[in-house]
């Protein structure tokens, strides 16, 4: 794991109180600027990683980052396991649970147009454990993409991509996603307390270890088939 992670989660914490944005909420500054007929979901983030279910190498101090992501349009992506390298955002997301970067960059991407509202759940949660994030969405920025590192980690991370609210013109009602693990690419640790080590190609995978190091195949349990947390979205207005 990180040496930076406590330092990051505190910063990230305290960048959260000075800026008024307040724990388990989204940026709603812009909601329905436009009339865009904005709707209210709920995000339920359960997370299942525990020790009796995933043994090898399980940590003392399991827990996962902040969620941090967006509402956006289809004009960019968030991220996208094996077509998009890992940016300095999710990298620090990734390997330190710290969010200030990969804010800058939705910041960045909400000027230009491409993005809404920018999500962040203030606090990590153990696991097992939850938290809940309260976002809108509108016609016009109907996607929904978010992160979480689990930790300690090198840098892996949980989350939802290019998830589309409003499916063939109607909003979605509730769904939930169980959440594979995905390794970052940008640290070469290969166990969950494995010391920091620069490195790699920054490319999104699946995380695959050797059955020595931890469970995972393919970002699932190799034999159960088990997932560490879901996701679950409910509609509210």
């Amino acid at each position: 794991m990180n040496r930076f992670l406590t330092t990051s989660f505190s910063a990230a914490l305290l960048a959260l109180a000075l800026s008024g944005c307040g724990g388990n909420d989204s940026d709603s500054s812009d909601n329905d600027p436009q009339g865009q007929g904005e709707v209210q979901y709920k995000l339920t983030f359960t997370t299942l990683w525990n020790a009796e279910d995933f043994p090898q190498g399980f940590p003392s101090n399991p827990h996962f980052s902040l969620l941090v992501g967006a509402t956006h349009n289809e004009q960019t992506v968030i991220w996208r396991p094996l077509d998009q390298q890992s940016t300095a955002g999710i990298e620090q997301v990734a390997e330190t649970g710290g969010t200030s970067l990969f804010r800058a960059e939705l910041q960045e991407r909400k000027t230009q147009g491409y993005v809404q509202n920018i999500l962040l759940a203030g606090g990590g949660v153990g696991s097992p454990g939850e938290t809940v994030l309260r976002f809108r969405a509108s016609e016009q920025f109907p996607l929904l993409s978010i992160i979480s590192m689990i930790a300690p980690s090198p840098d892996w991370f949980v989350g939802l991509r290019d998830v589309n609210l409003r499916e063939g013109g109607e909003w979605l009602e509730s769904a939930t996603f169980n959440l594979a693990l995905y390794d970052a690419g940008t640290d070469l640790g290969v166990a969950f307390t494995s010391a920091d080590s620069d490195g790699g190609d920054g490319i999104i995978r699946l995380l695959s270890s050797d059955v020595s190091d931890t469970d995972f195949n393919n970002g699932v349990h190799r034999s159960s088939g088990l997932y560490v947390a879901t996701m679950q979205l409910q509609r509210e207005e």
